[in-house]
């Protein structure tokens, strides 16, 4: 059985490795981009679990958001 690549190892074979060339990453950043900008908007008790804080999640959600818009400005 093949091992699993790691989540850094993952996400650049997803930005490297399409036939989609460079649109593929395109298509993660705005992906980041939306999901980043949504979660960072909610009350962080609404996104709770029991892995991980929701107060944890909205503030990497508002960490990413922050890069983001930053890059793009």
């Amino acid at each position: 059985m093949a091992q699993r690549k790691d989540n850094i190892a993952f996400v650049k074979a997803l930005m490297t490795h399409s036939k989609y060339g460079a649109l593929a990453q395109l298509f993660v950043i705005d992906a980041l981009s939306k999901w980043s900008d949504k979660i960072s908007s909610v009350e962080p008790r609404a996104v709770d679990s029991p892995m991980i804080s929701g107060e944890a999640w909205v503030g990497v959600a508002k960490e990413i958001k922050d890069k983001i818009d930053a890059r793009v400005s």
